[in-house]
């Protein structure tokens, strides 16, 4: 019913709108909502504030000295951005699952709304990769140095240029990612490898490395089985959806990777979002059957579980079970 309306009437703008209400009225909700506010206090007093290294996020704050304003307008710049996103990708049929995907899958848009910073940073990454689907490469280099100055972490994206070709993934090079993460999997180099970058990120990235976190045998058998539904259907996207798809594609290696290192995952923020439009994509393509539809409930199925296993989850449980709003205080 809703693609059928989203296909006939601008139902999709309704949605956009609540969402960007429930985004811009919200108070406390979230881990890190509360810490925004006094970081954003101590910038505006002039004082140390955690994340004012960052220029332009201390730029943004001092401009806007309203704390309930400033979430305000970030909440808007998110959801174009999500808007800019599923719009030039997707047909009017396709946004449902878009946005069912960015709702329930519980590290996107819960998430997002707690990591004031790096939230910044991803919209100006999809901004970028937009610009690199129109071939204008300064500006994906510009718009990912601005991300930057929101969190530098971004930076991560710079050398992410080389591999946005619209080229299909050949047999040999999908063996050779497979054998790659199994390698990383199995031995110390990926530990290596990150010993050997750390440095270039905040110094927290470092301290996350040593707490030796790492993601659960369940989380990683899970985070395979979109690996493998993108890899083996990548070469079913053409032209600018390759682009999308390969940034998909790194999003779910990263995830598999958080077996041995769960830290990755804050750098795999900034593909994540890629999946929401890859995903409907690749189901469209596919045809009408009942492996496709097996896969579409299994892929539902497991975004309702990872939801429902996230408010169960003492780390998020508090901070995300009570909505409330700015017009209560």
């Amino acid at each position: 019913m809703i693609p059928i309306l989203n296909n006939k009437y601008p139902f999709y703008l309704l949605s956009f709108a609540v969402l960007y209400l429930f985004l811009a009225l919200r108070y406390d909700f979230g881990n890190d909502y509360l810490s925004y506010l006094h970081i954003h206090q101590a910038i505006n007093e002039g004082r140390y504030a955690w994340g004012a290294s960052d220029a332009l996020y201390k730029i943004l704050n001092l401009l806007i000295s309203n704390f309930n304003v400033f979430v305000a307008v970030n909440s808007f710049f998110y959801m174009v951005c999500i808007f800019i996103l599923i719009k030039n990708n997707l047909s009017r049929n396709q946004y449902w699952l878009a946005t069912l995907i960015l709702l329930i899958n519980p590290y996107l848009f819960l998430i997002h709304l707690s990591s004031f910073r790096q939230t910044l940073a991803i919209c100006f990454v999809i901004l970028a990769v937009y610009f690199v689907t129109k071939k204008q490469t300064i500006l994906y280099f510009l718009f990912v140095l601005l991300a930057s100055g929101f969190h530098q972490s971004a930076l991560i994206i710079l050398p992410a240029y080389f591999l946005l070709t619209t080229k299909k993934v050949s047999f040999i090079k999908g063996i050779l990612i497979i054998v790659i993460v199994i390698l990383l999997l199995s031995t110390s180099l990926m530990n290596t490898l990150i010993l050997s970058i750390i440095n270039y990120f905040p110094t927290n990235y470092l301290y996350y490395f040593n707490q030796d976190l790492q993601n659960s045998m369940r989380a990683t058998l899970i985070s395979s089985f979109f690996f493998f539904l993108i890899l083996f259907n990548i070469n079913r996207l053409k032209g600018k959806e390759m682009i999308y798809g390969k940034l998909a594609l790194i999003s779910t290696i990263i995830s598999l990777l958080a077996f041995k290192v769960s830290m990755i995952t804050r750098v795999g923020m900034y593909f994540d979002i890629f999946l929401i439009v890859i995903i409907p994509l690749i189901f469209s393509k596919m045809k009408q059957g009942k492996i496709r539809i097996i896969l579409i409930l299994l892929t539902l199925t497991i975004y309702f579980l990872r939801y429902w296993s996230f408010f169960n989850n003492e780390v998020w449980m508090d901070s995300y079970r009570t909505y409330q709003t700015i017009l209560g205080y």
